[in-house]
């Protein structure tokens, strides 16, 4: 299935793409564009600058702007790896479009079932590399 769906990234960017079509070999050579194509899975809560069902990634590093990259590697990594809660009960509270009624119930499952933790860290610093952005 993650072959599947890898591929299907692939065939995507490179039709969507102007120039030269991307191929596995173009990925495989670029680690933030394999982390940004792993992190497709993650448009279904966050995008990078709309709320959808959770924050943004650029709010989320905002939140996180003062911590040096190697701490909130390690951070980032947890975080996806085995899923969090609570930690953004007040800005969805505050920002969410459509009001919660159980926000305490809201959490990030863990994405470990789904990626290996090379796949993580390779989304992690696909992640940190918007921040240069």
């Amino acid at each position: 299935m993650r072959k599947f769906l890898i591929g299907l990234a692939i065939l995507s960017v490179s039709v969507c793409s102007f120039g030269k079509p991307l191929d596995k070999g173009d990925i495989e050579k670029n680690p933030i564009l394999k982390g940004k194509i792993l992190a497709k899975r993650c448009a279904w809560c966050h995008d990078i600058n709309r709320t959808l069902v959770a924050p943004p990634f650029k709010v989320i590093l905002d939140r996180y702007k003062d911590i040096p990259d190697d701490t909130l590697k390690k951070q980032f990594f947890i975080s996806i790896k085995d899923g969090s809660k609570g930690k953004w009960n007040k800005w969805l509270k505050e920002n969410a479009s459509v009001k919660l009624q159980n926000l305490e119930n809201m959490y990030m499952p863990p994405q470990k079932p789904y990626y290996t933790d090379d796949d993580i860290k390779l989304i992690v610093d696909w992640l940190l590399s918007l921040r240069k952005k």
